[in-house]
């Protein structure tokens, strides 16, 4: 039987590639009765410039390899691609350009789940390259939904924290820094808190804050998996 594959493009950072895949699986198979046909193609990033892009300067590597990945998954047969990552989501447009196959952005989708939430604020957090490059605020405001963000010294913890993440060198005191964060992005009107950063989830979870967590990730994997399933009826 023909079936629907998801392309994924990884490495960004490799856990939460890797836990998406394992979600995506364990979400699509008790509504098929199948395993998804899943395209994993985790990029060889350097931490330099990993540390780069994600503290807000450019990295041309990251284009290169993402430009390569999509041309890759295209050749193989995707027929859906995404990329667990909110931080690379600058490049969506050039992405989109290279592929012959429709590729889902997590910030359009993480935007949409705001509005049927029926949010009017939302906080946001996220690596300073995906802050000041306004990609959640932007898409957000398309949905007139209004936006709040942490300030300049909060923001370099958020993205210190990120980098901790995915170099395994969290502390518990930096999680209670985090929900600080998100009491004080609370107190300034915010009805959710956007983890507009793939890293995130595996430091705050809704058991951290008195208002909704809303996981990008976790938003991304159900819809890739309503697109597959959709494509299958």
């Amino acid at each position: 039987m023909n079936q629907e594959i998801l392309g994924v493009i990884g490495g960004l950072g490799p856990e939460t590639g890797c836990k998406f895949c394992l979600n995506v699986n364990r979400k699509f198979k008790p509504l098929t009765k199948r395993q998804p046909h899943i395209l994993l193609d985790n990029l060889p990033i350097s931490q330099e410039a990993e540390e780069r892009l994600i503290n807000g300067g450019p990295s041309q590597e990251h284009l290169d390899l993402l430009l390569e990945s999509v041309q890759r998954l295209n050749k193989l047969g995707a027929d859906l691609i995404v990329i667990a990552c909110n931080t690379v989501h600058i490049f969506i447009d050039e992405l989109r350009k290279e592929s012959t196959v429709p590729i889902l952005s997590i910030i359009e989708e993480t935007a949409k789940k705001c509005k049927d939430m029926n949010i009017s604020k939302v906080g946001i957090l996220g690596s300073t390259k995906t802050i000041k490059s306004n990609l959640h605020a932007n898409e957000l405001r398309k949905q007139n939904i209004k936006s709040t963000i942490p300030d300049e010294d909060s923001q370099r913890f958020v993205s210190e924290c990120i980098l901790k993440i995915i170099n395994n060198q969290i502390k518990d005191d930096d999680k209670i820094r985090m929900i600080k964060i998100i009491e004080k992005l609370e107190k300034e009107g915010a009805e959710g808190i956007i983890l507009g950063c793939t890293e995130l989830p595996l430091l705050i979870s809704d058991q951290d804050a008195k208002i909704p967590i809303i996981n990008t990730t976790e938003i991304l994997e159900d819809s890739s998996v309503n697109n597959l399933i959709n494509k299958i009826k």
